[in-house]
């Protein structure tokens, strides 16, 4: 039986000529990516925060959320590894890219974890850690960010996407680290956001 090594398409059937050698690594190509899902989250509740940290301090009259040393952000992203592909078995490695832009004048360690329907973690999409993200570029007065733009990708072998088959979603948590800003910027900070977006290839294994 013979076995074909492709980089697979939305479709196979969209595949337009074969390639004339098999890669020996995955190389990212936007053209054959596919598009998971995309994530903002920010200063409410919907990622976690307790806007209630927002009242003014009656001594310093600052925001109480400033006197924390971190501030911990969550995003929740559907994850189905049978959409992308049914054929776990054939399935060799799964690159993950994944976009992050950091739009707080804050520096931000990001992680992002697959979760079944309890929750519970099964894998960390980033196995060296929390991703640290730079800042955002102050504009003007402080009420627009220029956010920071990292790109990481996450390759995961047959050992790491057999467990993936249990995963119902992509949990994102950010932590701001040390949002001691200036007290002028303090007002615009419920406009600021992090985006996410995540994107997968697969290299797969064809039995004719």
């Amino acid at each position: 039986m013979a076995a074909l090594t492709i980089i697979l398409l939305m479709a196979v059937s969209c595949l337009k000529d074969m390639p004339e050698s098999v890669p020996e690594t995955l190389v990212w190509n936007p053209d054959v990516a596919i598009p998971l899902s995309e994530e903002s989250f920010g200063l409410n509740w919907e990622s976690g925060f307790d806007t209630l940290l927002f009242e003014l301090d009656s001594i310093t009259g600052l925001p109480e959320w400033i006197e924390s040393l971190e501030v911990v952000l969550e995003g929740y992203m559907d994850f189905d590894l049978s959409a992308i592909s049914e054929n776990l078995e054939l399935m060799n490695r799964i690159l993950f890219r994944v976009n992050l832009h950091n739009g707080f004048p804050n520096d931000v360690l990001a992680q992002a974890y697959f979760v079944d329907p309890a929750m519970n973690f099964i894998d960390s999409m980033f196995s060296e850690g929390a991703i640290p993200l730079p800042p955002g570029d102050v504009v003007g007065d402080g009420e627009i960010i220029q956010p920071s733009h990292v790109v990481k990708d996450a390759m995961f072998d047959r050992n790491r996407i057999e467990p993936l088959q249990y995963v119902t979603g992509i949990l994102l948590r950010a932590t701001i680290l040390n949002p001691e800003v200036d007290t002028a910027l303090i007002p615009c900070y419920p406009s600021y956001l992090i985006d996410v977006e995540i994107g997968a290839m697969l290299d797969l294994t064809i039995e004719f």
